[in-house]
């Protein structure tokens, strides 16, 4: 891991813009772990800043994704991190409760279909049928709103392989804010 006093010319950069982009005062751990690489670094922060400015999902829904990809797949550090990402957009704490123990129940029901979809494509992607593209379009999901789905579960995946094979450590003050 790379602290910001130890950062190049490069990383610095990119730290800096990092801390701005995400109104954060410290750089995340997941930077800071990619920070090994200026180039890894700059592609895996590239591909989040496209995901926020190019997909018109609202942002709650794409946190929710996110979020419970990583709680699905066990990632501590993308749960925990997802978790607090969803609370500070204004995400219920009973929804996101009910995202992690019994997302059958997660209501409007709009975005439960959306949220199991995302789950099942990020684990068994071949399992998808013609019904579960269906299924979301019965909901009013449009095409250009699956292929969104698809891409930020895909990315959400990308992000808790990095995380859990570097075994990136969740930060402090992101358990002291969910009150861990």
């Amino acid at each position: 891991m790379i602290e910001e006093h130890e950062a190049t010319s490069e990383v610095a950069e990119i730290f800096d813009a990092v801390k701005r982009d995400m109104q954060v005062l410290t750089v995340p751990n997941m930077m800071k772990t990619m920070g090994v690489s200026p180039a890894a670094l700059a592609i895996h922060w590239g591909m989040f800043q496209a995901v926020v400015a190019h997909l018109t999902l609202p942002h709650s829904l794409m946190a929710m994704i996110g979020y419970t990809v990583a709680e699905y797949g066990n990632c501590e550090y993308c749960s925990v991190n997802g978790e607090l990402f969803c609370r500070n957009l204004g995400i219920d704490e009973d929804i996101l409760a009910q995202v992690a123990q019994d997302l059958g129940n997660v209501n409007p029901q709009r975005v439960r279909v959306i949220l199991e979809f995302s789950v099942k494509m990020a684990h068994d992607p071949k399992s998808i049928t013609h019904e579960d593209f269906d299924r979301m379009r019965e909901f009013g999901v449009s095409d250009e709103e699956i292929l969104e789905i698809v891409l930020l579960a895909a990315h959400a995946v990308s992000a808790d392989i990095i995380a859990d094979t570097l075994r990136v450590p969740v930060e402090t003050a992101v358990y002291a804010a969910l009150g861990r």
